[in-house]
Formats: C-alpha cells, sequence, structure tokens
C-alpha cells in the first residue's frame, strides 16, 4: 500500500474521519487520500465503482436501513472485501443529552448507539442518522434527546448531559475487491 484512497463515513466531525487519519498518522509509509461519505450505506451501495480502493468501518457498525451488523457485513461481502488491518482507536466521548425544553419524546441517534441511548432514556421514538454528528444536528431541530459526541455541543440553558460515556473501538480496513 503506497497511495491508496480510503473511503469513510464523514463529515469531518466524525470518529471516522479521525480514525482514518490515526491510522496514517501511524502508518507513514502510506500514502492515502480520505473521502468522506454521507453514509456507509453510501459507500456499500457502490463497492463495485471503489475496486482495490480501501474501506474504513468500526466493528460497531450498525445499518437500520440494510438490518445488518458489522459481523453480518463482514459475511454477507466476503467475496468483496479483503480484510486488511484492524486497529484500536478511542471514540471522541460520548454522551445522552435532553432538551429540558421539549417534550415531545423524539430521541436522535446512530443506529449503532441507540442501545445504549435507551438504557438512560425511554423515549417515544427514536429517529436514526447516519451519524453521530448528524444526530446531534437533528435534535437541535426538534429533538429531546441525542447520543452524540461530546465535541460536537453546544449546552444551552435547557440541555443537560444525562451520561457519558468513553471508549476504545476497533475499526476494520478493508480493500474493495469490487
Amino acid at each position: 500500500m503506497n497511495s491508496v484512497i480510503i473511503h469513510t463515513l464523514g463529515p469531518q466531525e466524525t470518529d471516522s474521519n479521525d480514525a482514518a487519519h490515526y491510522y496514517l498518522d501511524r502508518n507513514t509509509s502510506i500514502k492515502a487520500q480520505i473521502i468522506l461519505h454521507n453514509s456507509y450505506e453510501e459507500i456499500i451501495n457502490t463497492f463495485p465503482k471503489y475496486r482495490n480502493e480501501f474501506f474504513l468501518v468500526p466493528t460497531a457498525f450498525k445499518s437500520a436501513k440494510f438490518n445488518m451488523s458489522w459481523g453480518e457485513l463482514h459475511y454477507r461481502y466476503l467475496s468483496q472485501l479483503i480484510l486488511k488491518d484492524c486497529f484500536l482507536h478511542s471514540l471522541n466521548p460520548l454522551v445522552v443529552l435532553e432538551n429540558c425544553g421539549q417534550k415531545n419524546g423524539i430521541a436522535y441517534s446512530h443506529p449503532a448507539t441507540a442501545q445504549l441511548l435507551i438504557t438512560h432514556v425511554q423515549p417515544s421514538q427514536i429517529r436514526y442518522c447516519p451519524s453521530k454528528y448528524l444526530a446531534y444536528q437533528q435534535y437541535l431541530q426538534d429533538g429531546q434527546y441525542s447520543l452524540t459526541n461530546e465535541r460536537n455541543i453546544s449546552l444551552s440553558s435547557n440541555e443537560k448531559i444525562l451520561a457519558r460515556y468513553e471508549s476504545q473501538m476497533i475499526w476494520s480496513l478493508y480493500q474493495i475487491k469490487g
């Protein structure tokens, strides 16, 4: 791997982008372009277009749209992906937020973090977003609850942090066969 393209979840505020930069910082012999996408599903849907390029995904991957976890992704696309590397990299601290001025029971979360969210709140509705960053952006519009990265937030006087977590994550780097 001398010069490669790595596809992962964007925008720049995501843990996926951080993990891609972390990987490249630790593997200085690899020159890479990181391409950020709106969702993992967008990347998966276009595997044939990215032949011989790379796909970076956390092992906590979960898709509500495809009803698939990382393990299911790994086996379902076994003929299209070659696992090239794995590494450990921390997530930005996670927080469960409540907007005390909102009483609609709507919660925003990435599908992978929804179970953690509901250990603290019982929303009437969970709306899934492609990233924790976008979950926070939607929460700001009309949400009562959200699980997002701590660095994404700017607390108002109506908001409170219900829980905070620090977590390690295993990241998988695949080469796309197409």
